[in-house]
């Protein structure tokens, strides 16, 4: 470090350094600038980039391009209005119908007995094995997690590529149901009812041909033996024990250790909610009479002849009818000191259809139409969706009619966004462009006030996407697709407004509603295409030239193509990015070098200040010698 001398000479050193680094800053000054207005740019394209994805995605593809925003037509129920939903679709015939659901069509489904009320959908796999992870050591919860559960479905053994089971201790009801439903191959619909702690499984095809095959014996799905009230608690067989075998020996036999009784940590676990603590020293006799002696825990202890442990729930216990064995606490420790206890079996509810799959029946029009398949289905261009069995002699009545308004409201709203879009894109465009006006640096601020700071830095920014191509480009394909249809537009009653307007358009809201009304068909074929050529309306085709702009965007500034999110990070393999990475180590190298010169002339100005005080040292001694 070099120190800074000032005051012997009567020089202001820092003053004098700071003049003459002055002129050596300029380039940096001028990198910085340049690299802030790089910086700027690809912000205006991102800001660009999300107003063209929204308009793309959530107006074009969502709101406009469903079949139900430009649908003229509207079923009008009456009858038996609960057993029916009625959707009239833009393909609607006309036709009126009687409706009569006879049959509905089911899903073949498995259901577990269920585990009662107060477990949450984020209760962990572990917690309704009567496992607790927090009470665990790092190498019981490794081992536990290790094991896993097995569940079937239809093939799907929802393993990873070493074999073992995607669910584990840690895997939350909600993840286990997310996973089922995400796997085409099991092709089942799983669902968890919080009120009754039921697990549910159903084909997602309806009728006879949903099918749902779950591995059997109950031995390969003991993940749903978890979804049953547990009876049973059972160990494994402990080869060599007795009633007067001590924990601290089922220690040792386990881990081939010779540990003493002061050395075996207590095990403490629950039964029902009742915390019991063994120590090394109890006998497995002792463990059993000291849980048949307290009657909170609810259970039967037993230590058969062949080394199982055994816990059975006593029924009809008051505060426990069912005769549940619910552990918690460190109980996978205590287990597993009798070799590991078995997994709950799974009910026989949970490997047997609780409903067989059946098709559905329904008269239309007083014709039978057999071997439905789902409760969906669409007759006449009317979706139906079938929920409840109609009364006999109380049909569905369905007629349909031309309702304009929907179909009306979103055609305005869409030239609502389109208008404001283009408004957008052409004001960035058409934006003043001050070239006098650079990015201040951090020497100018400090001169200015705020309001001065925010005026100097609005028009710095101003005109950055002047005349940009890849946006008059996507401004002049979208004029250019309304052009080309600007015959049929004008029946609806759109027109585009003067020159000025820059490609606005206009419309006639009595005008839109009459054509509407007399032909509903038009205004779905002209926007969202015919059935014969559904890339052909306006709307897909504004779709894939706004795609294309926002690829060529992504590649020149780094912006992201799936989001319009503004706070996104910018790709470093675009254009931009490598430019901003060229400048980032040229301000880099170019500091340095800055900082080394600043070194240098402050050591020579102390080597200066140095000799000068030397000097007038010797000076001042050879006057004083004189006298």
């Amino acid at each position: 470090m070099v120190t800074r001398v000032n005051g012997f000479s009567g020089m202001d050193i820092d003053s004098m350094v700071k003049s003459m680094m002055a002129a050596k800053r300029v380039p940096l000054d001028k990198l910085n600038q340049d690299k802030q207005l790089l910086q700027w740019t690809r912000e205006s394209y991102r800001e660009m980039n999300s107003k063209l994805y929204d308009f793309r995605t959530n107006k074009l593809t969502t709101k406009y391009g469903s079949n139900s925003a430009l649908n003229a037509q509207k079923a009008v129920l009456s009858g038996n209005t609960t057993a029916v939903k009625a959707e009239a679709l833009a393909t609607a015939t006309g036709l009126d119908m009687k409706v009569d659901v006879t049959k509905l069509a089911t899903r073949t489904t498995y259901e577990t007995a269920g585990l009662g009320q107060g477990i949450p959908a984020t209760t962990s796999l572990a917690a309704l094995d009567g496992v607790d992870l927090g009470s665990m050591s790092g190498l019981d919860m490794e081992a536990y997690l290790k094991k896993g559960f097995d569940i079937s479905i239809n093939g799907e053994t929802f393993k990873d590529k070493d074999g073992k089971s995607l669910f584990n201790g840690m895997t939350s009801i909600s993840t286990l149901v997310a996973t089922i439903n995400s796997s085409a191959k099991a092709n089942a619909i799983a669902s968890y009812d919080e009120i009754t702690g039921k697990l549910t499984i159903a084909s997602k095809t309806s009728g006879k041909d949903g099918v749902v095959a779950m591995g059997t014996p109950a031995s390969s799905n003991t993940l749903l033996g978890l979804f049953s009230t547990k009876k049973v608690a059972e160990t494994n067989k402990v080869t060599g024990a007795t009633n007067d075998t001590t924990l601290t020996q089922l220690t040792n036999m386990l881990n081939g250790s010779a540990l003493t009784d002061a050395e075996v940590k207590d095990i403490k676990f629950s039964i029902n909610g009742k915390e019991f603590t063994f120590k090394g020293s109890d006998k497995i006799s002792e463990i059993v009479t000291k849980i048949n002696a307290d009657t909170d825990a609810k259970v039967t202890a037993e230590f058969t002849n062949d080394g199982t442990l055994k816990l059975t729930g006593i029924v009809d216990n008051p505060g426990n009818p069912k005769g549940a064995v619910n552990l918690s606490g460190n109980s996978y420790g205590f287990m597993k000191l009798f070799n590991g206890m078995k997994s709950n079996p799974a009910d026989s509810n949970s490997i047997t259809p609780t409903i067989i799959g059946e098709n559905g029946k329904v008269n239309i029009n007083n014709v039978d139409i057999d071997n439905v398949t789902s409760n969906t289905l669409t007759i006449n261009g009317v979706q139906l969706t079938l929920l409840e069995l109609t009364k006999p002699g109380e049909p569905v009545i369905i007629k349909t009619q031309t309702d304009p308004s929907k179909a009306v409201e979103s055609i305005k709203s869409f030239v609502e966004d389109y208008n404001s879009l283009i408004l957008s894109l052409n004001s960035k465009i058409d934006e003043a462009k001050y070239r006098d006006f650079k990015p201040l640096t951090d020497a100018q601020k400090a001169e200015l006030k705020e309001d001065d700071i925010k005026t100097w830095t609005e028009k710095a920014k101003s005109g950055l996407l002047k005349n940009d191509d890849i946006i008059k480009s996507v401004l002049s394909e979208m004029r250019s697709i309304i052009s080309d249809k600007l015959g049929p537009l004008s029946t609806l009653g759109i027109t585009t407004g003067n020159y000025m307007s820059n490609g606005k358009l206009v419309i006639n809201e009595e005008k839109l509603n009459t054509a509407i009304s007399a032909n509903p068909q038009l205004a779905l074929d002209l926007l969202q295409g015919p059935a014969s050529a559904p890339k052909e309306g306006i709307l897909d085709k504004m779709a894939d030239k706004i795609t294309v702009a926002i690829e060529k965007i992504s590649e020149r500034a780094g912006t992201n193509r799936y989001s319009m999110d503004l706070t996104s990070t910018f790709k470093e393999e675009s254009v931009m990015g490598k430019k901003m990475k060229l400048y980032n180590s040229r301000l880099s190298a170019m500091t340095t070098m800055l900082n080394n010169t600043e070194t240098r002339y402050y050591k020579q100005f102390t080597a200066m200040e140095t000799a000068m005080n030397k000097l007038q040292s010797q000076s001042n001694s050879l006057f004083s010698t004189g006298k």
